[in-house]
């Protein structure tokens, strides 16, 4: 009896085991399909965007992320020169801003990321407490630098474009010409209002569509109609 109570014990362990792998590797199987879903549908431009750096990173990946951001990156000058760089400065002087430092982050996270999902990588995840700091730490030093610079703060932003009436010429000249080529004219005047009215990303409208795009009329918004444009 105590030797059929063992067997059976036995039995019921492999069971348990084989079920355990069985729905482990069911979950594996799962986290890559989903995984290639992600990379599917991923937009071009952060694919574009990422897989130069996380080709930099697999060169350097026998080091840690800090390590290779000091490095490699933080004193890396600019491919092109940024119109924000005095003229006089030599490129192999200049040095990238803190965001393109962070692009480097987010892309090799996105790596680290793909490799856990594929079973890849037991490593805890890259983006440690004291990358945060140091990013942070590198934008105070843009801040300090263009404070010292004098640098325009509104430059390259929102607040650096166009005024009213040159906004009503680009439009009128876009709307003008549309009749000859209206898949480029139109499609310009349309994106350039979206853009100036709903401050919506490029990305954002470049890929919306009619059926994105509604409206409905508040009430009580004072003596004239009001019909808000709303992008989903």
């Amino acid at each position: 009896m105590w030797w059929g109570a063992k067997s059976r014990s036995r039995s019921r362990s492999r069971r348990a085991s084989n079920a355990t792998r069985s729905t482990s590797a069911e979950l594996r199987t799962n986290a890559q399909n989903v995984l290639s879903m992600i990379h599917e549908y991923r937009p071009k431009n952060t694919s574009l965007a990422y897989e130069p750096k996380q080709g930099e990173f697999r060169e350097f990946c026998q080091e840690k992320l800090l390590l290779f951001l000091v490095e490699d990156v933080a004193n890396r000058p600019l491919k092109t020169k940024s119109p924000k760089v005095d003229s006089d400065m030599p490129p192999e002087k200049t040095r990238l801003a803190w965001p393109s430092i962070r692009s480097h982050i987010t892309a090799i996270t996105g790596l680290y990321r793909t490799q856990k999902a594929r079973g890849m990588n037991v490593h805890p995840l890259p983006r440690e407490d004291n990358v945060r700091e140091y990013l942070k730490t590198l934008q105070r030093r843009n801040a300090q630098q263009d404070k010292g610079n004098y640098a325009d703060k509104a430059r390259d932003t929102p607040l650096d474009g166009y005024t009213e009436e040159e906004f009503e010429r680009i439009c009128g000249e876009l709307w003008t010409r549309g009749g000859a080529s209206p898949e480029y004219y139109l499609r310009t005047l349309v994106d350039l209002l979206l853009g100036h009215y709903m401050l919506a990303r490029g990305g954002d409208r470049r890929a919306a569509e009619p059926l994105d795009l509604f409206t409905f009329e508040f009430t009580g918004e004072g003596p004239t109609c009001c019909m808000p444009l709303i992008l989903m």
